[in-house]
């Protein structure tokens, strides 16, 4: 899978976790459905400027595209999945979280 389609697929997740229709989205960012659809289906990439739309949009910085390079589409969903559930836990939650994750680590390398 090509970097333009692996951000078009974190996009349209990010997007559907949000709840939003592409139209939704366009209205959002001031760009057209069919530009969000591009985008999406990996035909077209947003400038630098949308770039920075979509993320305020989402609520997501921008990396958050990008730095899924290169895995298998449910990883990536399920990766972009916890991204948006960690950034809303409590600081407290998120020490559980941590810790349930080196456990769940922990247990991977043994």
């Amino acid at each position: 899978m090509s970097a333009i389609d692996n951000f078009g697929l974190i996009l349209r997740e990010l997007r559907k976790l949000r709840g939003l229709t592409q139209d939704d989205l366009a209205s959002r960012t001031g760009r057209s459905l069919d530009a969000v659809s591009q985008w999406e289906r990996g035909v077209n990439w947003p400038n630098f400027e949308t770039l920075i739309r979509l993320s305020d949009a989402l609520d997501v910085p921008v990396e958050s595209f990008f730095n899924q390079v290169k895995r298998p589409e449910d990883r990536i969903r399920n990766e972009t999945e916890a991204r948006l559930l960690i950034k809303d836990l409590t600081d407290n939650d998120l020490v559980v979280a941590v810790e349930q994750l080196r456990a769940l680590a922990k247990r991977r390398s043994n």
